[in-house]
């Protein structure tokens, strides 16, 4: 089998709000398992960004939509630590056919106040009558400021985005099967969702959920602690049977088996 260069499983992490809190290790390894049940049972969140985002090139300023969007990594397992530590400590992989069969793609990178053959008059005609803008959410410069470490290039980005026109889109050119893999919480007839949403404070809530299916790959904890609870727990074992049995758009082969589960310091052995 050919080797390739770049990693099958792309990583969501999730966790940062955890990390922020004045709480215990044991309160916030209960969270964890708490935001592990609920992505199994409900699936990953989709948030919009508090603002607009940016691309400065060209001399100009390209602002970019506000949309939902989930947000996963390219990385090697022994690479994971010191990202987790930027976007919170439990890893949820999946396989990516599970980021195309929702029009995921990777992040196109460039450089601050530099030229680039894409803008314009590429963004001239995406938003000279807003019908594409989204695609602007695929954009993203390659670092956070100065010195040049690179550093968002380095995390090798994919996204997966989402709004009420992206549907409309998907439903005109009958994709509903794809539509369906989103589920909006604010009318969704799942009584479970529902009150799970409810529940959530609203500065918290996300805009839609993705349930995961049998395209996930790997689990990657905060600590042993964590895993041990999961592995032990009946719920997550039946949880993750139910995902692995989930109908897929494409078909997936390892559709039955179950992900790979690490803890996070065990990747950096990989």
């Amino acid at each position: 089998m050919e080797l390739s260069a770049h990693s099958d499983i792309l990583i969501h992490w999730t966790g940062h709000d955890i990390e922020k809190q004045n709480i215990s290790d044991i309160q916030k390894n209960s969270l964890y398992f708490e935001r592990l049940r609920n992505t199994l049972k409900f699936g990953l969140w989709m948030k919009k960004p508090k603002e607009h985002e940016s691309i400065h090139i060209n001399d100009l300023e390209i602002i970019q939509p506000i949309i939902a969007r989930t947000c996963f990594t390219e990385l090697k397992l022994s690479m994971s630590e010191d990202h987790a530590k930027l976007y919170g400590k439990l890893g949820i992989g999946v396989k990516r056919y599970f980021l195309f069969d929702r029009l995921g793609a990777p992040m196109n990178y460039c450089q601050f106040q530099t030229h680039n053959l894409f803008f314009p008059p590429y963004s001239n005609a995406l938003t000279r009558d807003k019908s594409g803008e989204e695609v602007l959410s695929f954009f993203k410069h390659m670092c956070s400021g100065r010195p040049l470490k690179y550093d968002f290039y380095n995390e090798s980005e994919w996204r997966i985005i989402y709004s009420e026109s992206i549907k409309k889109k998907l439903i005109d050119n009958g994709r509903l099967d794809r539509a369906n893999l989103f589920i909006d919480p604010r009318s969704t007839d799942r009584k479970e969702i529902i009150e799970h949403f409810s529940s959530l404070q609203k500065d918290s809530q996300p805009e839609y959920l993705i349930p995961l299916d049998p395209w996930l790959a790997i689990i990657i904890y905060p600590n042993l602690k964590v895993k041990k609870r999961s592995v032990e727990s009946a719920d997550i074992r039946d949880l993750l049977k139910d995902v692995s049995l989930r109908p897929t758009v494409t078909g997936c082969p390892e559709r039955g088996c179950m992900p790979i589960e690490l803890d996070l310091p065990a990747c950096k052995h990989f």
